[in-house]
């Protein structure tokens, strides 16, 4: 994604997508840091990961994709293993049981972020093609059954938790946006 542009003064996609990706980002963090009784350190430091990438694609200084997909890929693992033993094997209230939506955000943020960063002449254009379409379908995927669940529990969700979800949404779609009009 190139970096932030504007002029003529309207604002160009790269700027709104940008934004659409950084300002998201940040609610995450808030989110996922004011969560209570105690918020979770993996889930404030898988999303100060995702915000810190958004930031760097947009100012254009990604650098390795790879250990970006890396760090959120382990940080959701992490994050998956240390919520399922704190919280057990009991069924938690709707909003308790929404925070899959976390560790299978990051894994869902580290493959568009290794998938937008591929380059056909390197990985030939058919894998390239197969891997990213795979990519996007598992993304819509996720932003939809973010949105379902969302939808399903509307009355029992918090307002940080509906925040959250609808971030997480938006950031999904404004990575999908350059893929898919590609």
């Amino acid at each position: 994604m190139p970096a932030l542009q504007h002029g003529r003064g309207r604002l160009h996609v790269p700027l709104i997508l940008s934004l659409a990706m950084i300002v998201p980002g940040a609610v995450c963090v808030a989110c996922a840091a004011t969560t209570r009784p105690r918020a979770s350190r993996t889930a404030v430091l898988g999303a100060a990961i995702m915000l810190v990438a958004m930031v760097a694609m947009a100012a254009g200084v990604l650098g390795a994709p790879v250990a970006w997909t890396a760090a959120l890929v382990a940080v959701a693992l992490a994050g998956a293993v240390s919520g399922r033993v704190r919280r057990g094997r009991g069924r938690g209230v709707a909003h308790e049981s929404f925070d899959w939506h976390r560790p299978v955000g990051m894994v869902v943020m580290g493959a568009l972020i290794a998938g937008m960063s591929m380059d056909p002449s390197t990985s030939g254009e058919h894998a390239h093609f197969s891997s990213s379409a795979l990519i996007m379908v598992t993304a819509v995927g996720y932003g939809s059954a973010v949105a379902a669940w969302m939808v399903r529990c509307r009355r029992e969700l918090t307002l940080r938790h509906t925040a959250e979800g609808v971030s997480m949404v938006i950031m999904t779609a404004a990575m999908l946006a350059p893929a898919a009009a590609g």
